[in-house]
């Protein structure tokens, strides 16, 4: 039976590079976002060294581990413009889908990297309140005061980029800008009524705030490399949609997942009534206009079968699916 592949080898040249022919289409990354994170890489850098330099001189682990925290986050961000150059490499016959996919493997290590450091962090404390030191208080509020100033400037030029590769190091910095506030705070703390101890209570809390954010990128990029069904978009309403176009007398074999954190893949078999080619690329011209208009589907691909003799009972093997989803 014909199916949208032969179709599409058959359409003028200019549609076929528009949708995939034979490669799937993948978006360019924003052309700034390369430049902003260098820009942050820099400011990251400069802070490091003001951080380790401030902590050493009023022996605070606040300050010490917040520049930890800025050196990830040089390394997240040198990761994050690699995989932003990677991503944009086209298509090629080894790599059909291109190199989509690496920034949501950077986005994992460095939300993985992220839950390492705050667990060292939160150590690092725990040992701090069972044997106290003394901290410069005056000393940890200028400096942190700096580096919360220039991370907070970083994170706002990394805001609005949508895909994961981009929030992963969006968070980065803005955690970065959290946690100088919050080694201020301890600061002023230790400063205004001599409690040392401030400064390590400070980070602990800071890291369990790390670990929560990272969590749910770590969470979204295992469940994208994992080819789950895409967060936002319900399997069985897009089955339902799908069958309720003009010509679709059945969908199985359906299957939805994410090439990368901004796009979103789908294939399956539509049962129709048998017909003239026109006719049923007409059908699944349709489906899949509609796949991309209401769900944001970019990348379909349809196989169509003959209601006659094949599979006529109008769900199909969805039904059957669907049927022992509601015994469970």
């Amino acid at each position: 039976m014909p199916d949208d592949h032969e179709h599409d080898d058959h359409e003028p040249h200019d549609h076929a590079a528009h949708d995939h022919a034979g490669l799937a289409h993948v978006h360019a990354a924003p052309d700034t976002l390369g430049a902003r994170l260098l820009v942050g890489v820099a400011i990251n850098l400069g802070i490091f060294v003001v951080q380790i330099i401030g902590g050493l001189l009023a022996n605070s682990l606040g300050l010490l581990s917040d520049a930890a925290h800025n050196l990830s986050d040089v390394v997240s961000l040198l990761l994050s413009y690699g995989a932003n150059r990677v991503g944009k490499q086209p298509p090629s016959p080894v790599h059909t889908f291109g190199f989509r996919r690496v920034e949501v493997m950077v986005a994992f290590f460095n939300a993985a990297a992220l839950i390492a450091i705050a667990a060292f962090v939160a150590y690092e404390g725990v040992v701090r309140l069972l044997h106290p030191v003394s901290v410069g208080g005056t000393t940890v509020m200028l400096v942190a005061g700096i580096g919360m100033a220039a991370n907070a400037a970083a994170a706002w030029l990394l805001k609005g980029h949508g895909d994961l590769n981009a929030r992963s190091a969006f968070l980065h910095l803005v955690a970065d800008a959290v946690t100088s506030l919050g080694v201020v705070i301890g600061g002023f703390l230790v400063w205004a009524l001599h409690f040392n101890a401030a400064d390590a209570l400070v980070s602990i809390a800071l890291s369990a705030w790390m670990v929560k954010e990272a969590w749910g990128i770590v969470k979204s990029s295992v469940h994208i490399l994992a080819e789950g069904s895409p967060e936002g978009l319900d399997f069985w309403e897009i089955a339902e949609a799908m069958e309720a176009e003009d010509g679709v007398k059945g969908v199985h074999a359906l299957h939805v997942w994410s090439i990368s954190s901004t796009e979103v893949a789908l294939s399956a078999h539509l049962v129709v009534d048998d017909g003239r080619v026109s006719d049923l690329t007409t059908v699944v011209r349709e489906v899949k206009g509609m796949l991309k208009e209401r769900f944001g589907i970019g990348h379909p691909t349809l196989e169509v079968e003959c209601a006659v003799g094949g599979c006529a009972g109008g769900m199909c093997a969805l039904a059957v699916q669907d049927a022992e989803r509601d015994l469970r």
